[in-house]
């Protein structure tokens, strides 16, 4: 009976893992929502034509913009599927759990949350936060101003926010270093 039952989980844990099924991923409970919760963007999203965004966040193509209100139709450990609430865009986010270094879960809770844009950009000058929208980031902003405008640093690249160097990806092998001084922009630097 015991290799009967041995034998059984172990065809389903090798069938599972060839046949390409991800995890589904549970957002309401990675994001803790309570029914009918409002889910925004925590950062600028860069995507292409087709409304696909990178996980790393590769800053090209257009930026669906922080605080853009949201409803996500599906999550598995490889992609987050999206929509905006206002147009009604479809978007994929294709997960790349190697560069995150984080669960997909993890992930969903840095890249989405109930917080609305004036909650996400109290205290930032108005004249700032449509540059940061813009993914515009100067001298002088600080770490949550960065954080709005480009997105969190890939762990894979920056694997502590409390270091003084942020790097972002701008293209393969290509990216964007920002340099802090007591929590503010002290240079940024393109490699």
């Amino acid at each position: 009976m015991k290799r009967v039952l041995f034998a059984a989980v172990l065809f389903a844990a090798v069938t599972a893992l060839f046949s390409g099924c991800a995890r589904d991923v549970i957002v309401e409970e990675a994001l803790q929502l309570p029914a009918h919760a409002r889910i925004f963007t925590a950062y600028n999203l860069w995507h292409d034509e087709d409304g696909e965004i990178r996980s790393i966040n590769m800053q090209q193509g257009a930026i669906l913009p922080f605080g853009t209100e949201v409803t996500i139709l599906s999550a598995t450990e490889d992609k987050i599927r999206f929509r905006t609430v206002a147009d009604h865009k479809d978007y994929v986010i294709v997960y790349e759990k190697g560069y995150r270094m984080m669960t997909p879960e993890d992930y969903i809770r840095e890249v989405f949350t109930r917080d609305d844009p004036e909650t996400l950009t109290e205290g930032i000058p108005v004249t700032d936060v449509e540059k940061l929208k813009r993914g515009i980031v100067e001298k002088g902003m600080s770490k949550q101003e960065v954080r709005l405008a480009y997105g969190r640093p890939c762990k894979f690249k920056t694997p502590d926010e409390a270091l003084d160097t942020w790097l972002y990806w701008t293209d393969f092998l290509v990216g964007r270093r920002v340099v802090f001084n007591n929590d503010k922009v002290f240079e940024i630097i393109e490699l």
